[in-house]
């Protein structure tokens, strides 16, 4: 079962579906109506495909078993409510794997489930329309790293890392698999600054000192920073960037939901995860904190990414600093 019909989870199931696995996608709204009528479109680099994956309306509409294996791909914003519906549906002992960005979302499933796996996901996936998921990597679909949560490997995992890679997958079971989601936070925690000034803001002055605020944090938490950092990169190289024909990705999946208009953004579990190990800690997190702020603002009023100056937002940081 794949919770989550977006840039991660309809790829999934698609790509499963394509090797002739059992796989239903859980999706909602316009975007449920449109693949139960067509199927999932998932455009690559080397072809344009139509899978007519299972589909069902809702969390509400699964009936789970012990045996059962969900893959969760709803942004962590959505992960609360998620797990309150599949806690209706689904045993205690259900497998659940978090495809999702943060570190925070398997301490949230193991409230419910015994059985808590992190995925760490590197994949230049767009979603910005219904039924429709671009993937702008070839060969591979993209990078599933997959591990018990906090550490380990069973398996269930390692059948699961079998299961991705045979779909498309770089995928590999590692004991480290939450190390390895803290080296991705350190990238992600840039996507604000991209959702507030734009792609050009990752060269300046203030995207260092997001990550400096970062690493502090991480250090303080006991995080292996250079560790973390390393397997992140080692798993990146991975991945493939290239264009579909004249199409390039728009921006970040945080990017991407601003873009659309949702009305949220994950920065509170990317950004958001640093400014609360600062409190915890006794570190100043300024930036991080304005970060959430500025970007929770832009969702909430609906305006467009990309449309605050970086003079601005280095004005706003000089004010509080």
């Amino acid at each position: 079962m794949v919770i989550g019909a977006g840039a991660i989870g309809a790829p999934i199931a698609a790509q499963l579906f394509e090797r002739g696995h059992p796989a239903v996608l859980v999706a909602r709204g316009r975007n449920f109506e449109a693949i139960a009528k067509d199927g999932v479109e998932v455009a690559t680099p080397k072809h344009t495909r139509r899978s007519k994956v299972d589909v069902v309306d809702g969390i509400s509409s699964l009936t789970l078993g012990p045996d059962d294996v969900v893959v969760l791909c709803v942004k962590s914003q959505d992960t609360a409510g998620a797990l309150e519906e599949l806690a209706a549906v689904a045993p205690l002992e259900l497998s659940v794997f978090c495809a999702q960005n943060g570190v925070a979302n398997e301490r949230m499933v193991s409230r419910y489930f015994t059985k808590t796996y992190g995925v760490c996901v590197m994949s230049p996936a767009s979603y910005l329309e219904p039924g429709r998921v671009e993937v702008f990597s070839s060969p591979l679909v993209g990078v599933l790293d997959v591990g018990r949560w906090p550490r380990g490997v069973d398996e269930t995992a390692r059948e699961m890392s079998e299961l991705l890679g045979d779909a498309g997958f770089a995928s590999m079971a590692t004991e480290e698999i939450e190390t390895l989601k803290w080296g991705k936070l350190l990238s992600n925690v840039l996507n604000a600054l991209e959702v507030l000034c734009g792609p050009n803001a990752g060269t300046d002055d203030l995207s260092q000192m997001v990550r400096d605020e970062a690493v502090a944090c991480l250090t303080a938490h006991g995080v292996d920073v250079a560790r973390a950092r390393s397997l992140a990169n080692e798993r990146s190289t991975l991945v493939n960037y290239l264009p579909i024909g004249s199409i390039r990705r728009v921006g970040s999946s945080s990017w991407q939901s601003v873009l659309r208009g949702t009305g949220n953004v994950e920065t509170d579990f990317l950004n958001g995860e640093i400014v609360a190990l600062g409190q915890r800690y006794g570190i100043e997190t300024p930036v991080n904190a304005l970060l959430v702020r500025r970007a929770n603002e832009m969702a909430r009023e609906g305006r467009a990414p990309g449309t605050v100056s970086v003079s601005e937002l280095r004005s706003d940081v000089d004010g509080r600093t």
